[in-house]
């Protein structure tokens, strides 16, 4: 296995794991489903926009303005998926906050696996 990929998939997996702890005990300390289903849509959220951004770096081409311009088209479309995404279940009265809750798991677990790597490549 890759380097690329085993990142991928701790990255996952810290991302669930933070995630489904924060949508069991926000949907216990506000006895409210919308709360739990609010921060488990925007931990998928978050999947989706993270599987999107190494869907797009493992497609770039060597050239510097096609790779600009697929970035830049890859950031729009991206940030639709999560306007479309976040106004469909707003509309369903899912809490906003709770959507970016979730949301924001995902960047928690990104900054967890950070410094679990940082610290193995100290003690190594």
């Amino acid at each position: 296995m890759n380097e690329i990929t085993s990142m991928n998939k701790k990255i996952v997996v810290y991302s669930c794991l933070i995630g489904i702890s924060v949508a069991i005990v926000s949907g216990l300390l506000f006895n409210d489903i919308y709360v739990l289903l609010g921060v488990l849509i925007g931990l998928i959220t978050g999947l989706i926009g993270y599987a999107m951004i190494v869907q797009m770096t493992l497609s770039l081409k060597p050239d510097e303005k096609l790779s600009k311009r697929q970035g830049a088209a890859n950031y729009i479309v991206r940030y639709i998926v999560y306007a479309v995404i976040f106004g469909a279940f707003v509309y369903l009265n899912i809490s906003v906050i709770a959507l970016l809750a979730g949301f924001l798991c995902h960047k928690l677990s990104i900054f967890v696996y950070a410094i679990l790597e940082e610290r193995k490549d100290k003690n190594a």
